[in-house]
């Protein structure tokens, strides 16, 4: 199987963390810039995306979702997204924080725009905003305390090491000085550690 991502990338570090959990040997990862459509990534994902997985086979999996369900399914034996069926409270979280993702992922691109000129105030604080309101919500319901690893924390540590890679001036441990703590302990798991980008 092949992996390909970018190192900075939330969605592919995601992937690369339950890889390195569940210890899933015979998948190579392949770095890749999804920005210069090289051959390889749009043959295996026409979208020129990333996270994508190669199968074995030549099939391929895309985006970080299906990969995460594909890898708890097939390598974890359900543990990581457990028994979420009719939980709509639990998927609600999970679609809270990968909303949080694309926020802080949307918040990047926009600060890539300042250097063209067109950097829009408007949506720059738009996803702050959401970004600190997401948090809030999270700090409230405790979702990151949990006895067993779940999906959530992994998204949710890939989330926040993220905004303190890309968005230094976020002061998201303002507002979410809970996940503040939570996080200072979570980020010496093993699989975090080993996929942070440089």
């Amino acid at each position: 199987m092949k992996l390909f991502y970018s190192d900075a990338s939330p969605y592919a570090r995601c992937v690369r963390v339950v890889i390195r959990h569940f210890d899933i040997d015979g998948i190579d990862e392949i770095i890749t810039n999804p920005l210069e459509n090289g051959e390889a990534l749009i043959e295996a994902n026409p979208l020129g995306k990333i996270p994508c997985l190669q199968l074995s086979d030549g099939s391929s999996l895309f985006d970080s979702e299906v990969i995460l369900r594909y890898l708890d399914s097939e390598f974890g034996e359900g543990k990581l997204f457990g028994n979420r069926e009719h939980n709509w409270i639990s998927e609600s979280h999970f679609s809270l924080i990968k909303g949080l993702l694309d926020s802080a992922v949307a918040l990047r691109q926009e600060q890539m725009r300042e250097e063209e000129g067109k950097r829009s105030l408007f949506w720059t604080a738009r996803f702050e905003q959401a970004l600190l309101r997401g948090l809030q919500h999270i700090e409230q319901s405790g979702l990151m305390i949990n006895s067993q690893l779940t999906i959530l924390q992994v998204m949710l540590a890939c989330l926040l090491e993220y905004l303190d890679f890309r968005h230094v001036d976020l002061d998201w441990r303002k507002v979410a000085p809970a996940i503040a703590v939570w996080i200072s302990d979570f980020e010496a798991f093993p699989p975090l550690n080993e996929t942070r980008p440089k």
